[in-house]
């Protein structure tokens, strides 16, 4: 693309232009319209010696050899020099923005982390290695733990991926660090036993008693619960896309999901009616966990860790049961073998030990 260099002169238009300042233009074809863009910084004076002139030509010079790349670029559909000195944060912002339910708050406090430790702006170009450092002491200075900090490294590092999708930036630094790696947790879930005396509890919110005894039979998250509809349920199967990862799932309906539907037919578009937020959910569900008198910090997503070790300790393979959960990589479910293998370890342990 060629920028070609045109004079606009400055100041009383009375005088020769030989006895006026001026200042140079880019002139140049953008997008099929012609534009001019003056170069701001730089103004040649009468009195200008050659030596200054040829100075601030070879600035203006590097200005338009510059521009003619971006333009270049632009055209080949390469990176932008100008695309990276827009606000990542904004761009962040946006694309958390396209979030649901639970992933969306986390995006929101990841946003509230970057404000605090940046400011409201921050450029592409300013993003490094060194940048991404920095922000990763400041998450440990605050206290938090060590998988939340993960947690949100993990979304800087996702948008900074989309951002090389839409040619704002070359590659990702987070690429040149070495990321805190996330530390295994208690999964909770509940047992055969305690399933039942959830069931078997009178509680004054039925309808989320219903929905939680319902994932605990078919695995879905509370995201999906909330979502779900009549009209994903056809031939006894469940067939949905997943708020968080956007993957189709078929989950065949067992009896004990069937009767659960039919305390639910009061509804008429949604299954269940329930809080339009995720912890009000959970602070209910503890509730009913509570009445039932088991001693175990439950809250509504337990119910699909429940789902996936009922299913894994019937002896049901680890990809069938990948499949009904609906996870993207066979790691998320084989956490739930190792789960129902240290249950195994426990119970050998457990017997009476003969000495010798």
């Amino acid at each position: 693309m060629s920028v070609n260099l045109r004079i606009r002169y400055i100041g009383n238009k009375s005088l020769s232009k030989k006895n006026r300042p001026y200042k140079k233009q880019l002139d140049y074809i953008s997008d099929g319209k012609r534009a001019r863009e003056t170069v701001k910084d730089i103004t040649y004076y009468p009195t200008d010696s050659k030596e200054e002139k040829k100075q601030k030509d070879r600035i203006v010079e590097t200005v338009r050899a510059k521009l003619e790349i971006e333009l270049g670029n632009k055209k080949n559909g390469l990176v932008s020099r100008q695309l990276q000195k827009a606000n990542f944060i904004l761009y962040f912002e946006n694309f958390g923005n396209t979030k649901d339910g639970n992933t969306k708050s986390t995006w929101d406090t990841t946003l509230k982390h970057l404000v605090e430790f940046q400011g409201k702006r921050l450029t592409f170009e300013n993003i490094s290695k060194n940048w991404i450092e920095n922000f990763i002491i400041h998450l440990k200075e605050q206290n938090l733990s060590n998988n939340s900090i993960v947690t949100y490294i993990n979304k800087i590092n996702a948008t900074l991926n989309k951002a090389i999708k839409d040619n704002i930036i070359v590659e990702n630094p987070m690429r040149y660090i070495e990321r805190p790696k996330k530390e295994e947790t208690e999964i909770v879930y509940l047992t055969k036993k305690e399933i039942q005396k959830v069931n078997d509890t009178p509680f004054w919110d039925n309808e989320s008693k219903n929905a939680f005894l319902f994932s605990c039979y078919s695995g879905l998250r509370a995201s999906d619960i909330k979502a779900l509809k009549w009209t994903d349920i056809k031939d006894n199967t469940i067939q949905l896309k997943q708020k968080k990862t956007k993957n189709i799932v078929r989950i065949p309906l067992n009896q004990t999901c069937n009767n659960i539907l039919l305390n639910q037919k009061h509804n008429k578009e949604s299954v269940f009616n329930l809080s339009e937020h995720i912890c009000s959910m959970n602070r209910t569900i503890k509730k009913l966990i509570k009445l039932a008198e088991i001693d175990k910090k439950v809250h509504f997503h337990c119910a699909r860790h429940t789902f996936a070790t009922l299913l894994v300790s019937s002896g049901i393979n680890i990809f069938t049961v990948s499949k009904l959960m609906g996870h993207k990589d066979i790691k998320s479910t084989q956490v739930y073998a190792k789960v129902i293998d240290e249950e195994k370890q426990r119970a050998v342990n457990s017997m009476l030990n003969l000495e010798f």
